[in-house]
């Protein structure tokens, strides 16, 4: 990483406390229809919804279903809204890119125009121990959920996804993506990305028959192409998503829109 772990807590701790709001009593009381259709949805999919407060710095909303899925049962096990705690757990690799992904990405937001600041999602993943000592890899997706009078960001949705119950050494994957168009921005030459989309048009459409259920051959006479051509196209897709199967590729296509 560009600056030591310490200096991106930092920052990070920073960005928190001087970011305030222009919001009033009633504003946090229209909230609430949205966080009991929020709380709904958390049970009965299988992902976790919450929503940081980024005025008061706090989760308005947090599901503990994270917690379970990690094996942390006991109340003193680990607090939701203690981030040091959960910053133990993340594993020390993946911990400043973390810190970094989230710094950067808020300097992003902030200095975009309020018309646009939705049209963003903000799509990582990383390792987490869970009680055993197991590391398991997660998907965070973070999204503008409310602005304030002024237009800066005040309500964040983030919702998180289990990709793997065992994760693999693979390097961390982040991408800032435009709702709108699907094409990514900041992070683009992290793996050499440089602009566009993550997959091609006809990995994409190779990507969408895979969900349907269609195998290599099916999809050959779909295409009318060869078995070898498709296969070397799953291949390229399992390597840009830095999937080890179609199931964690299909899952973390249709997080970032791509499906």
């Amino acid at each position: 990483m560009a600056r030591s772990l310490n200096q991106l807590i930092i920052r990070h701790k920073q960005n928190a406390e001087t970011h305030k709001c222009d919001v009033s009593e009633d504003d946090y009381k229209r909230f609430e229809s949205s966080r009991k259709l929020l709380e709904r949805l958390s049970e009965i999919e299988n992902c976790t919804f919450s929503v940081l407060d980024m005025d008061k710095n706090i989760y308005l909303l947090k599901s503990t279903k994270f917690k379970r899925m990690l094996g942390y049962v006991n109340p003193g096990d680990i607090e939701n809204d203690d981030l040091e705690l959960f910053h133990r757990i993340i594993h020390p690799d993946d911990l400043p890119f973390v810190m970094e992904t989230e710094n950067e990405a808020y300097m992003f937001y902030k200095n975009l125009p309020a018309s646009e600041k939705k049209d963003y999602k903000l799509v990582y993943d990383f390792r987490v121990k869970n009680a055993s000592g197991i590391y398991m890899r997660f998907i965070h997706q973070f999204i503008v959920l409310e602005q304030d009078k002024s237009g800066k960001s005040w309500l964040a949705l983030i919702v998180t996804d289990l990709i793997a119950e065992r994760a693999t050494n693979d390097k961390p994957q982040r991408r800032m993506i435009n709702i709108r168009s699907g094409k990514l921005y900041l992070f683009n030459n992290d793996d050499g990305i440089n602009s566009g989309t993550l997959l091609t048009k006809r990995e994409t459409e190779i990507l969408g028959l895979i969900a349907q259920g269609l195998d290599s051959r099916d999809i050959s006479d779909r295409l009318f192409i060869s078995v070898n051509t498709v296969n070397n196209h799953r291949q390229n897709i399992l390597s840009k998503t830095r999937s080890e199967n179609t199931t964690q590729a299909l899952l973390y296509a249709k997080r970032i829109g791509i499906i």
